[in-house]
């Protein structure tokens, strides 16, 4: 943080730097607005994954999602994602609809005209969930790898969790030490996000034929993109992180 926020807040370090992270977010808008771009921007401001809860006080909360950054629970990879283009993105309007930072590079090449490359992306445009009230996600379902192992599958309102080992924080930090994690694991467990957004509740013997849906998505994704904790390669798979 810098010297002008320092010790500003009733929250500490971590409380210090939120602010001025809204600060400087605020000098972002006030620039577009002082050279009328304001109208002609689309500013988008989200986060690529949940709190780091084993800092404790420098590392927010997730509440009430389950765990945080590390994991494939929704505590670590649901964030929020807030858009703003006058004009555009009707003012005041709530998608809950299943979108990922993946389906941003797609979204803006739509709406500037570029072409998306000849290669293979994941993301999918969600240009219409901006625009128009209803609209549905277009992902028939959504991955939830972490590394090269698949943890999970999402499908609507439905999650998958496939058996994996996970961090889970026991003792949170303090002044920016970290604290006490533990490994946890889970086995085949299906949760319903509309009814059970903690993720508490695991209504897999009551699902079953939602479980063979997903597994079959998640059979046709391991042969494509390959999962570790089945020893599956993958056909389809792409190298990670690398420009052509």
């Amino acid at each position: 943080v810098s010297d002008k926020f320092k010790g500003h807040s009733k929250r500490g370090l971590f409380g210090d730097v939120i602010e001025e992270i809204d600060w400087s977010v605020g000098q972002v808008m006030a620039k577009l607005k002082q050279h009328n771009l304001i109208e002609n921007t689309l500013v988008i401001f989200t986060s690529d994954n949940g709190p780091w809860l084993l800092y404790g006080d420098h590392a927010g909360s997730a509440k009430p999602l389950r765990e945080g950054k590390g994991t494939m629970w929704d505590g670590g990879c649901r964030v929020p994602c807030v858009m703003s283009w006058p004009g555009k993105i009707p003012a005041g309007t709530v998608c809950d609809e299943l979108v990922a930072t993946i389906d941003i590079f797609p979204t803006i090449a739509k709406l500037t005209g570029a072409e998306l490359p000849a290669h293979k992306i994941d993301g999918l445009d969600i240009s219409s969930l901006m625009f128009d009230d209803g609209a549905k996600t277009p992902h028939e379902s959504y991955l939830m790898y972490y590394g090269e192992g698949l943890h999970a599958i999402r499908s609507g309102d439905w999650k998958l969790h496939f058996p994996h080992g996970y961090i889970s924080i026991v003792t949170p930090g303090k002044g920016g030490l970290p604290g006490k994690q533990v490994n946890r694991q889970t086995g085949v467990e299906l949760y319903n996000l509309k009814d059970d957004i903690s993720e508490s509740t695991d209504v897999s013997k009551d699902h079953p034929e939602i479980i063979e849906r997903l597994t079959k998505l998640a059979d046709a994704a391991r042969q494509d993109l390959g999962d570790s904790f089945q020893k599956i390669t993958g056909s389809g798979r792409r190298n990670v992180g690398t420009i052509q």
